[in-house]
């Protein structure tokens, strides 16, 4: 068979092994937009709280009201965290998929160093994954307080 034709199926070959990584970028790029909407409403909820602060003098409500921006920086945090792994795992399977490449170009074995790099981009996606959990379990438990549904009477 001729050279020309076998490094045409062989590059075949590769893009076929990329498309799996491709397709986890688009999930991780999902992730990311559950991500920015999140931080998106805890920002917006923040500032409104703000706003009430800044006009408020009754102690008590204002208490309530910085221990709720706590809570919601302590949530913006493990947004952005989670964010942060996100992009540095869509990063890292990015790179996975330029050395399948370069390994089908150059001819070399860069088997070692795609399994490692693919390895760390999920330990990256499952540590966002887990700070996700942990920014709803927040938002669970501070609800549970009654720091966001306090005015609304359930009929109990």
């Amino acid at each position: 068979m001729n050279t020309d034709v076998v490094n045409i199926l062989t590059m075949a070959k590769v893009i076929q092994t990329a498309v799996a990584p491709v397709f986890l970028i688009t999930g991780i790029a999902a992730t990311l937009g559950v991500l920015s909407s999140r931080l998106a409403r805890i920002t917006d909820r923040a500032r409104t709280l703000e706003r009430k602060l800044k006009i408020s003098s009754d102690e008590d409500f204002n208490f309530s009201l910085t221990t709720e921006l706590r809570a919601l920086l302590k949530r913006a945090r493990y947004i952005h965290f989670a964010f942060s792994l996100s992009v540095l795992s869509a990063t890292l399977v990015s790179a996975v998929v330029m050395l399948l490449f370069m390994a089908n170009i150059q001819s070399v074995n860069l088997g070692t160093a795609i399994a490692v790099c693919f390895m760390i981009a999920m330990v990256l996606l499952i540590l966002a994954f887990i700070s996700l959990l942990a920014e709803v379990y927040l938002a669970f438990r501070s609800m549970r307080r009654g720091m966001i549904f306090a005015d609304i009477d359930l009929g109990e």
